[in-house]
């Protein structure tokens, strides 16, 4: 009886021992922060018709900051912009109503007399992919500058100033910032993944476009660390990768055949974020990185359209869930943060 039992247990004692492999295997998620509001921002009841028409009463403006649990670039957005002793903070409490949003939450939020919804639809209706995402309402109660993603003190100080002097009801941002910005800050630097090509209609396939210029306040980050990180690499092995200089003259030709400039293309796609890239595939323009990254959304970003899931995901953010329960299940490790 005992030998017959022997198979049995060891089959059960293997089978624990693959459970027991399998748990462990699991990857770790890492590299979110957590993150209050600044206890300065305003006290809403989030009716934007109602908040605007206190903050126009003080000849100030409002703006929204739409933000995620755990999210690293609300984090450095706050600590470098928003909380106190920050660069631009007392500038900020002095001009601005500031009401903080979660992207998540169940709050109503009126945005006049006639729409409400909760924050979560809100941001849905806004078709958010980024978080922060930073709205500015004029004194009409209209949206007038959307910021995606992270900014540096200088480049945010750039978009303070075009709103709190009004510079909206004359120009656009990216024509105030072209007007404005200091072109000398960044020389740009070369790499051998960049694609020496002008006639971007002849590319087959997944194409990405960079934009730099003398202005850029994150070039070296994404030289110097995105640009390096290995599993960036690879998926940028996948695709053509252009990079242009924002203020060239030189003829090129867009994915659609129309003949144009770095400067001239950059302006009518209103990319006023240094370095702004924008993904194309098949010819079409599928989405684009206007803020900060990380090595580990950047690099899943390019997978996003290289691997053309923009097909069956409507949005980058519908694609990363399943993709990161599938990188952990895999045992695979993430980590969010700017360590790499």
């Amino acid at each position: 009886m005992r030998k017959k039992m022997m198979p049995i247990v060891t089959i059960i004692l293997a089978l624990l021992f693959l459970s027991s492999n399998l748990q462990a295997k699991k990857g770790k998620f890492t590299g979110g922060m957590n993150h209050d509001m600044p206890e300065w921002f305003k006290e809403s009841f989030l009716d934007m018709a109602e908040d605007v028409e206190e903050a126009k009463e003080e000849d100030k403006h409002v703006i929204l900051f739409m933000t995620l649990k755990f999210c690293p670039y609300c984090t450095k957005m706050l600590n470098k912009n928003f909380v106190k002793g920050a660069k631009n903070q007392q500038y900020i409490q002095d001009n601005f109503d500031v009401i903080g949003i979660n992207i998540k939450g169940s709050k109503e939020v009126a945005i006049n007399d006639n729409l409400s919804m909760t924050e979560q639809e809100y941001a849905q209706h806004l078709k958010v992919q980024y978080t922060p995402t930073i709205l500015f309402l004029n004194q009409k109660n209209e949206v007038i500058v959307r910021l995606n993603g992270y900014r540096s003190p200088e480049n945010f100080k750039l978009v303070l100033d075009f709103v709190k002097n009004k510079e909206y009801k004359n120009m656009t941002l990216t024509q105030y910032l072209d007007k404005v910005k200091n072109k000398t800050f960044y020389t740009l630097k070369s790499n051998k993944m960049f694609k020496n090509i002008t006639d971007l209609s002849q590319v087959k396939g997944a194409l990405a476009v960079m934009f730099e210029d003398g202005s850029c306040t994150q070039c070296n980050y994404m030289h110097n660390t995105t640009l390096k990180n290995k599993g960036v690499q690879e998926e940028l092995k996948k695709i053509t990768f252009v990079r242009y200089d924002a203020m060239s003259k030189e003829k090129i030709i867009t994915p659609d055949g129309k003949a144009t400039t770095p400067y001239d293309w950059a302006k009518d796609m209103v990319l006023d974020y240094r370095p702004g890239i924008v993904l194309f595939d098949k010819n079409k323009e599928i989405v684009r990185i206007d803020a900060l990254l990380y090595s580990f959304h950047f690099k899943e970003l390019i997978r996003y359209v290289s691997g053309t899931y923009y097909t069956k995901f409507h949005t980058f953010l519908d694609y990363l869930r399943p993709r990161q329960k599938e990188l952990l299940d895999s045992g695979i490790n993430i980590d969010i943060s700017d360590k790499h």
